[in-house]
């Protein structure tokens, strides 16, 4: 009796939590809808060739938005007609512990790292290292990062969802009257992989299988 007392309560908790991050997620959309009608092109890889289609259709926008709540992150679309510059990864994976990382440029022209690893497999509480990250770039730090981002961020935004299993690599970037969106799936090369790269060597972190 008292097991299938606590199973019950297990199980309301957990609809309890589902339905939160869908509220959370319809009440503050993550991404801009108008992603939905913008074709992109995806590029050529080793196992598909380069072709078109919507960069972000709703269902998947609903799951990147639910990958994004654990990590207490906020829409950045809604900044970008700001004066500041924000580009956001995640790098959202099926076997390992999923990672965020942003950068954000300052009102006295330096950028911030704000990085968080979420725990699990491949996770920051089995590595002992710290979990969450903010701190200001050094010079040749920032050099490094802008180098990457001019070779992605330049280009029309796309979205490339073809595989099942694997990591999803998405990077947003939001600022100066400009807003795009990228995603991959486990990209062997190409810009994306390149920018995102860099800002993970930025974290410190000894992550697996990227």
């Amino acid at each position: 009796m008292f097991q299938r007392a606590a199973v019950a309560l297990t199980a309301v908790a957990l609809i309890g939590i589902v339905v939160t991050i869908y509220a959370v997620i319809s009440s503050t959309p993550m991404f801009p809808k108008s992603l939905g009608s913008e074709v992109g092109e995806c590029p050529a890889t080793r196992n598909y060739p380069a072709r078109r289609g919507p960069v972000l259709d709703d269902w998947t926008a609903n799951w990147y938005s639910s990958e994004l709540v654990p990590f207490s992150e906020q829409p950045i679309f809604q900044d970008k007609d700001r004066d500041k510059h924000v580009v956001r990864l995640l790098l959202n994976r099926s076997f390992d512990a999923n990672v965020m990382v942003r950068t954000v440029e300052t009102a006295d022209g330096n950028i911030r790292l704000i990085a968080k690893w979420m725990p699990g497999n491949d996770g920051c509480d089995r590595t002992r290292t710290h979990c969450s990250i903010d701190r200001p770039l050094t010079n040749s730090e920032r050099a490094r990062l802008r180098t990457a981002q001019s070779q992605l961020l330049g280009k029309a935004s796309y979205g490339c969802h073809s595989g099942v299993d694997g990591q999803m690599w998405i990077v947003e970037s939001s600022g100066r009257g400009n807003y795009g969106f990228w995603s991959e799936w486990s990209p062997e090369s190409g810009d994306l992989r390149e920018l995102s790269l860099v800002v993970l060597a930025l974290t410190g972190w000894p992550l697996q299988h990227i």
